[in-house]
């Protein structure tokens, strides 16, 4: 009995304790394999994404309150390749900016221009691009601005921080009153009430303005101007996380290699 018992026994012991070998590497391989920009999130697994809900249809908000739209739904769907929780914090489009140089945002999902400036810029990196667009016009059904080149001594609206205002200051200087507001909805407001003759906006916003509101018109073409209009969407991360530019870069390679980004376009751009 105890030469069968050792016989028997030996084999087991073994697989025994190679099974707890192979578990004690593999500890330290799974602790190795933390993203190197998880250490440096705002809160730990989260993503902090700073938007404004006031560019219709990439980012907005719902009756209830919620975010929702073309941006919105794509950083959510990055943020759970990423294996992260996504929380959305809704401020003003001058202070999305300001707000990720102070380490307040980790990532900016907000209809942002891809722009040379942008992309040169010390503080920022912007991700692959995620959609294409232009800038243009958002003008009263009846008015006279036929082109964009009418706006010439007429007051146009802007987002304060938008690339607008800085492409119809640079192309028209004095010759132009502009008016800087928080959002577009404020902006459209006052169109819609007589007060500024133009907005100047992204082409797939005014598109969907202009849907929601009948007496409004969009022009087609807009601005057209080297490396300024038309332009690409991107996200914006910090420069000093590079680690995550390239988790989210990877996953945007993803999205539009399995064909997802195609349908969210579909779903939001197209269908608006």
């Amino acid at each position: 009995m105890r030469q069968t018992y050792r016989q028997t026994s030996r084999p087991a012991i073994g697989l025994l304790l190679t099974a707890l070998s192979l578990t004690a590497i593999a500890l330290p391989a799974a602790h190795a394999e933390t993203p190197a920009y998880a250490a440096k999130l705002v809160n730990e697994g989260t993503i902090t994404i700073a938007t404004t809900g006031n560019a219709p249809p990439i980012t907005q908000t719902k009756p209830d309150g919620s975010l929702d739209g073309y941006d919105v739904e794509l950083c959510r769907t990055i943020a759970a390749g990423l294996g992260l929780k996504a929380n959305f914090v809704r401020v003003d489009f001058a202070a999305t900016i300001p707000g990720l140089t102070a380490g307040r945002f980790d990532m900016i999902c907000s209809a942002t221009a891809r722009t040379p400036a942008r992309l040169a810029s010390p503080d920022l990196s912007m991700t692959s691009p995620t959609l294409q667009n232009f800038s243009t016009l958002l003008v009263p059904a009846g008015s006279k601005i036929a082109t964009v080149a009418d706006i010439k001594g007429k007051k146009v609206g802007t987002v304060r921080g938008g690339q607008e205002a800085k492409l119809i200051t640079e192309d028209y200087g004095s010759d132009v009153e502009l008016t800087t507001y928080p959002g577009i909805a404020e902006e459209t407001m006052d169109l819609k009430n007589g007060r500024i003759d133009a907005v100047a906006l992204n082409f797939v916003t005014g598109s969907y303005t202009a849907k929601m509101n009948p007496g409004l018109k969009v022009l087609n073409p807009g601005f057209v101007k080297q490396g300024v209009s038309p332009y690409d969407h991107a996200l914006i991360v910090s420069r000093a996380q590079p680690a995550l530019l390239e988790a989210v870069n990877a996953e945007i390679a993803k999205l539009k290699a399995a064909g997802t980004l195609d349908q969210l376009q579909q779903k939001w751009i197209s269908a608006n």
